[in-house]
């Protein structure tokens, strides 16, 4: 094995590890994602924490993270499978699966909203997705027949 592939797997297993990296309090947060009112079938969802601006540090915790089911609903995950998010407010994404074809837009770095994650309440969101507008097209699933 070469000396860079090496690196690279140890750096690898040592982000599965546990690192004594501090973990954010968290809170349970699910809800759906919707275009014009539909559910979106297996869209990725990103909760992305914002730092406060009182705040001095750059660290404002790990982001969670879902995939929608067919009904478009989602549980987000963090440090383990559906523990939710970061107490906290969020900016959110979330894409349409290519593989689900849809009329919405967006990507991984389209802020659709800001969400608040509570601790001690029931966090439950809904996720607009735009619909498609303005010459925009639905992007291309790379493994779909080209008929």
């Amino acid at each position: 094995m070469n000396r860079v592939a090496s690196l690279l797997l140890l750096g690898g297993l040592a982000g599965c590890s546990d690192s004594g990296l501090k973990e954010f309090p968290v809170a349970e947060a699910t809800g759906v994602v919707l275009c014009e009112g539909k559910p979106v079938a297996f869209a990725k969802v990103f909760f992305n924490p914002k730092k406060k601006s009182d705040s001095k540090s750059a660290i404002v915790g790990k982001p969670g993270f879902a995939f929608a089911d067919k009904d478009g609903r989602f549980v987000l995950s963090t440090y383990g499978e559906g523990d939710g998010a970061v107490i906290g407010m969020h900016e959110v994404t979330a894409t349409p699966d290519p593989g689900h074809p849809c009329n919405c837009w967006s990507d991984d770095i389209t802020v659709l909203m800001e969400a608040e994650v509570k601790s001690g309440q029931k966090n439950e969101f809904t996720v607009n997705v735009p619909p498609l507008a303005g010459g925009r097209k639905a992007p291309i699933d790379p493994d779909a027949d080209p008929e």
